[in-house]
């Protein structure tokens, strides 16, 4: 079977970048597919993750953006489809889903959303005029998906909001992205946090919450991984509440698994996710996870007080009584972690990679 991926670039830290690199090389080297991934915007970048020798990525170096550049990027996307002739085309959701949502004659067309169905809602829609916009933006991306054979989202309490318009809808959640390896110990007086410093991750109120936790437990340190356009913001909120000698800023990292397996908890503040894909990475190095209970995916990654605590949203003393429950209570904490070893044998590559073969099989067989 011959696979086309679209996606924006691939040299980013994302991700998206992240599971498309495991999903791609799986199944060039498990499952038997020919696989290609065109990029918009690659621009003779290396790809941050790596990939299968047998994956073959392809960059058109046009852009994706809206108006001329989509234009320029459908033509030729169009062209380079026709060469290649895949039996399904697979947008990740990006501003390429318009420009398939057009063609025919490119295999089974599918699509896949990373985020919740509420992203532009919550991303939007404080202001009336942002509630008009982001209504806009989701009933034009569904108007695409709705032009798919599928459209897959990450999570089961994701599926009714797109049924009405979307009635292909499916759910597959992401594998497990980083190699097998011992799991923490958990005896490192440090917690760790990943994700882009913006204001979707929330890093403000976790380190708020940490000013609490800090109080109690001096000692204990949170580290917090990526980069980002709030980075400044943070440094300068972390030395405003005296935060110093407790919580750092560590920028992007290559082998993340490695820190996760030198910490004793992961912590999540974000006000939306679609799957977050970094409580997945952190439960199968056997972290308990800390998390607000935001829309969508924590709730299915997180069983509450058994691999984990789901706290309300917001709720940054709630937060900090989580994170110190983790750290007062060694045998919690080593429950916790070995729980979150068998949640993460659900998502382990050959069981969701499987699903998708299914689907691409079935797709292709009734087309």
């Amino acid at each position: 079977m011959r696979l086309v991926y679209l996606i924006h670039s691939l040299h980013g830290s994302g991700g998206m970048e992240r599971v498309l690199s495991v999903k791609a090389s799986w199944l060039a080297e498990k499952g038997g597919c020919q696989v290609h991934i065109v990029t918009a915007s690659l621009k003779g970048r290396t790809p941050f993750f790596p990939l299968s020798p047998k994956v073959q990525v392809h960059d058109l170096g046009t852009g994706d953006s809206f108006g001329p550049a989509l234009s320029r990027y459908g033509r030729a996307l169009r062209k380079l489809l026709s060469e290649l002739r895949p039996d399904v085309t697979i947008s990740l959701g990006g501003n390429d889903i318009y420009a398939l949502a057009q063609m025919e004659g490119v295999g089974v067309k599918l699509s896949e959303f990373h985020f919740s169905h509420d992203k532009f809602l919550v991303k939007y829609g404080r202001l009336p005029l942002g509630r008009t916009y982001a209504s806009y933006r989701i009933r034009r991306f569904e108007k695409a998906a709705a032009a798919m054979a599928a459209l897959v989202v990450l999570t089961r309490a994701d599926i009714p909001d797109w049924q009405s318009r979307v009635p292909s809808v499916r759910q597959i959640y992401n594998p497990v992205t980083l190699p097998d390896a011992l799991p923490s110990p958990l005896t490192e007086r440090r917690m760790i946090a990943v994700g882009r410093l913006t204001s979707q991750k929330n890093q403000a109120s976790m380190i708020r919450a940490w000013r609490m936790v800090a109080d109690r437990h001096p000692d204990w340190t949170l580290e917090i991984y990526g980069d980002g356009p709030l980075r400044d913001s943070l440094l300068k909120q972390i030395g405003e509440l005296g935060l110093g000698s407790q919580v750092f800023l560590k920028g992007v990292c290559r082998d993340i698994a490695s820190r996760m397996r030198e910490s004793s908890a992961l912590v999540l503040s974000s006000v939306y996710e679609g799957f977050p894909l970094v409580l997945v990475e952190a439960a199968a190095c056997g972290l308990p996870l800390l998390s607000y209970d935001c829309p969508k995916g924590p709730a299915e990654i997180i069983d509450d007080g058994r691999n984990g605590f789901l706290t309300a949203p917001g709720d940054e003393a709630g937060l900090a009584d989580a994170i110190c429950r983790v750290i007062e209570d060694g045998q919690l904490r080593r429950d916790m972690g070995r729980a979150s070893l068998l949640k993460a044998e659900e998502f382990s590559p050959d069981r969701v990679m499987a699903r998708w073969l299914e689907l691409f099989n079935s797709l292709v067989d009734g087309k």
